[in-house]
């Protein structure tokens, strides 16, 4: 998977966030497998990630967007 921005973080807390946006993509929905002759299509997304804040404390939701290409 390759994410359009590469890395995310929360521009309050400075806390990489890139994982929590992986596994929010993965979470989407089953994969399925099949052959194509052409490489798949890149798309855009967005979800909403939960920053844990600073130390734990004050944590808030942030939506990232962005383009996912396999």
């Amino acid at each position: 998977m390759t994410l359009v921005p590469s890395s995310y973080a929360c521009p309050t807390h400075s806390t990489d966030l890139t994982a929590l946006v992986e596994e929010a993509l993965e979470d989407d929905g089953p994969s399925i497998a099949y052959f194509r002759l052409r490489k798949p299509a890149a798309r855009p997304f967005q979800v909403i990630v939960t920053c844990p804040g600073a130390d734990g404390a004050g944590a808030h939701q942030l939506t990232c967007t962005g383009i996912l290409s396999q």
